[in-house]
């Protein structure tokens, strides 16, 4: 939201800050400053001038020669393309060496030139060619009291606009007045004059079928107005903070919204069937709003009707055929308080969002509509002219202020702080929430009832006091107290922090992170799961689940760097996944019970395996690549050797870690490496070959050891010895291996070295043949052949007894 310094001036007529101090006394209260606009006034050689006459260039037909009258008693000539040039308007002229800023930051100087064959000595200037504005509609038309000749920065006043983040609880600040309240108190509000209006109600003019969406609304008729460019000033306050002035019917009412923070609209009151409003919340048709776009009207949405049919979406947009022209003369001016629930639903099923319903949507001050309006009448019967004809409310509004309670004791408490109660009185009072009390409050008083005002709709209990008192006292006056102490250790411990402790390695193992968000579409979590977890609310089509797993996560920041051209990639990711449980497994601690959350960690690669260079040839990443890495993760880990790789598919392998625990060993699934079908990659629009490993994080932290103990190479020799089994086709060669590695403790190490698949060779499909390399080592001293030919005769008459494997015959 954009604020101008000078706008608020006219709440604060005392006002003074420099910049630095404004922008960081606010963004310390709260309202963070992103932006600081320093609007400069225009080169002393851009003056005023007046055109006095317009005539066709011969040579181009969207251009004018102007005839300009700039004070020094000679007309200049001026080559124009603005559309909306005439003869007798008093406008901006830029003469010859004039220097001018754009809004864009451009600087040109404006000298002597030929365009298309005719002399042009200046130029008529828009009022983003000054830096003033975005708009480049057309010449800026100024005020006929600007004297001729003299320079337009005479005219103008510098300004300072301030971008400022509003948090969604703070609707009060959508408005300079919202945070001229912050920079004073309350009773140094200086608020504009204007004629006490007296509502009368049941007169026809209004009817409200759907109160709980509209409790409150009013229309005045005001006949005999004139529509017409905006004063100077007026068009002035907009521009400054990036409205383009319409006409000044519309600009009051911008002007009044971005003021007091109470939307308006006015309709042309002519252009209402029945000369009547009716809000109503059954409307099922089509409706073409002022932005030229038509809508489905559905029933629930707040709409505003004539006695026929919608002319505004109450608290959104008004209506095209129903808006004000030049020529209007009679207009019927809205002001409502609607429902911040029926807004917030409209805006977001139309996908329509507008400043009005910016701020309907989180609550405007009810109590002060009325105010609002009345502001409005008075400036348009000041500006446009006119007389009120009519003016209408039905419903009504809150006359009682909310009183919270506030125990200064708690205060302290919760804020590690030592304010004294008459402290906490004087600085919410700043702010307009006034101690009902009548008297001086002592410092050891046990409650304070507070009286909270209409336009602080975010304060409901204590707690919202207590932040208040918090804000304002400034949080970096806070001293540091036990109740407020938070203690870091000085290390970390691996497996405390065993997430980060992962990062730590995949990054040394030449991965980027990727951070993604956890909200997917439907389509891409139903690639990877069939029971994945929706978003009661969803904010958009693109956030409408959770993800079962991060594959579909990254697999989008994949294919995002593809489209960038960036083709070759190894990343990773630590994050969690979260999938429904089936119903058979859901148990009854209550509705979390049927969702399940998982710590992952995926790892992803694509394109090349290694950077492109003249002596090297090209080679993509493959599978191997992948479970190589994970091998690598997995050794660092110190869980290779308790880890088995198992052929799942043609695709996919799975990852099994032995865990022992109290005695026990167990067997636990860890993650799984794979190829990312054809199927997979045309759903994310990938077109190269990805290669995907999860693996589940709570599995590596339970098996992971950090101690390593060093154990120092045998002196004596170490022993190789061959085997040959006939394993059956049913049973895991990991299995194997692992009955080799516990048949004796001489054995230090198991690896297959060949495999002859006999039933594809010989038509006999039940048996295939396995090679295992043992490797012996015996501390003590050297291993003779008895030894040796007892630790092969142990692991041989193993596998025979327990796994039906016999020694293959030559």
């Amino acid at each position: 939201m954009k604020i101008s310094v000078n706008w608020l001036k006219e709440f604060i007529p005392s006002f003074s800050s420099e910049t630095a101090e404004l922008v960081d006394y606010l963004t310390f209260v709260g309202l963070e400053v992103e932006e600081v606009f320093e609007q400069k006034l225009p080169d002393e050689k851009v003056v005023v001038g007046k055109v006095v006459e317009v005539k066709p260039h011969p040579n181009a037909d969207r251009l004018r020669i102007c005839m300009v009258d700039t004070g020094e008693g000679e007309l200049r000539q001026i080559v124009c393309g603005a559309p909306n040039v005439e003869a007798g308007m008093t406008v901006p002229v830029a003469t010859i060496g004039a220097t001018l800023i754009t809004v864009s930051g451009e600087t040109f100087t404006i000298k002597p030139a030929k365009i298309r064959g005719e002399h042009s000595s200046g130029m008529i200037c828009a009022a983003d060619e000054l830096g003033l504005s975005d708009d480049h509609t057309g010449v800026m038309v100024l005020d006929e009291a600007c004297k001729i000749g003299k320079p337009l920065a005479n005219y103008l006043e510098a300004d300072t606009v301030l971008d400022i983040a509003v948090t969604p609880n703070r609707p009060d600040a959508l408005s300079h007045l919202g945070v001229a309240r912050e920079l004073a108190d309350c009773h140094e509000i200086v608020y504009p004059q204007a004629p006490v209006i007296e509502f009368t109600r049941g007169g026809g003019l209004v009817e409200v079928q759907d109160e709980e969406a509209c409790p409150y609304y009013t229309a005045t008729v005001i006949k005999g107005v004139t529509v017409a460019p905006s004063p100077r000033w007026l068009a002035r306050r907009l521009e400054q903070i990036g409205l383009r002035p319409k006409n000044n019917i519309v600009d009051i009412t911008n002007y009044i919204l971005h003021s007091f923070g109470q939307p308006l609209h006015a309709f042309d009151y002519h252009r209402l069937a029945g000369s009547r409003i009716v809000v109503r919340s059954d409307a099922d048709s089509r409706f073409m709003a002022l932005n030229n776009v038509e809508y489905q009207l559905q029933p629930g949405m707040t709409v505003i009707c004539d006695a026929r049919e919608p002319v505004a979406i109450g608290g959104v947009m008004g209506g095209f055929y129903s808006a004000v022209t030049d020529k209007t003369t009679d207009i019927l001016l809205e002001a409502a308080y609607f429902n911040p629930a029926s807004i917030r639903k409209t805006a977001k099923q139309l996908q329509l969002s507008s400043d009005s319903s910016y701020r309907f949507e989180r609550g405007v001050d009810p109590c002060g509509v009325k105010r609002a309006a009345e502001y409005a009448i008075a400036m348009i019967l000041e500006i446009a002219g006119g007389k009120v004809d009519s003016a209408e409310a039905w419903g009504s509004m809150p006359t009682a202020q909310k009183i919270v309670s506030l125990r200064p004791k708690r205060v302290n408490a919760v804020l590690g702080s030592s304010i004294t109660a008459s402290r906490m009185v004087r600085l919410l009072e700043k702010i307009c929430i006034k101690a009902v009390s009548q008297g001086a409050v002592s410092d050891d008083v046990d409650s304070i009832a507070f009286s909270v005002p209409s336009f602080r709709v975010d304060i409901e209990q204590e707690i919202d006091l207590i932040e208040e008192v918090a804000r304002l006292y400034g949080y970096n006056n806070l001293e540091p107290a036990s109740a407020m102490v938070s203690s870091y250790p000085v290390s970390r411990k691996v497996p405390e922090y065993f997430p980060d402790y992962l990062r730590n390695i995949m990054i040394g193992l030449n991965f980027r992170e990727a951070l993604t968000n956890p909200l997917i579409r439907k389509a891409e979590a139903e690639c990877f799961s069939s029971m994945p977890v929706s978003a009661l609310n969803p904010i958009s089509e693109e956030l409408e689940v959770l993800r079962p797993n991060l594959a579909p996560s990254l697999l989008k920041v994949v294919g995002y760097n593809m489209r960038h051209g960036n083709r070759d990639l190894r990343l990773f990711e630590v994050a969690h996944g979260f999938e429904k449980q089936p119903e058979a497994e859901r148990g009854n601690e209550g509705p979390l019970s049927a969702f399940f959350e998982k710590e992952l960690l995926s790892m992803v690669i694509t394109g090349r395996r290694e950077p492109r260079s003249w002596n090297r040839q090209d080679e993509n990443v493959d599978f191997y690549d992948l479970r190589g890495a994970v091998e690598m993760l997995l050794e660092k880990l110190n869980l290779l050797e308790k880890s088995a790789f198992n052929i799942y598919n043609s695709q996919t392998i799975g990852i099994e870690i032995t865990s022992t625990e109290n005695g026990k060993t167990s067997v636990l699934k860890a993650g799984t490496v794979q190829e990312v079908s054809k199927e997979v990659l045309d759903a994310f629009g990938l077109d190269q070959n990805v290669y995907l490993a999860e693996l589940d994080v709570t599995v590596l932290e339970r098996c992971f050891e950090s101690g390593v103990i060093y154990e120092p190479p045998s002196k004596f020799p170490v022993v190789e010895r061959d085997l040959s089994f006939v394993l059956p086709r049913h049973i895991p060669a990991q299995r194997l291996i692992d009955l080799a590695k516990a048949s004796d403790p001489l054995v230090r190490s198991v690896r297959i070295f060949d495999v002859f698949d006999r039933g594809k060779a010989q038509g006999e499909p039940s048996t295939r043949s396995v090679a295992l390399s043992l490797e012996l080592a015996d501390r003590s001293g050297t291993m003779n052949e008895e030894a040796i030919s007892a630790v092969v005769s142990k692991v041989s008459d193993n596998a025979r007894s327990e796994l039906g494997a016999v020694i293959r015959q030559v």
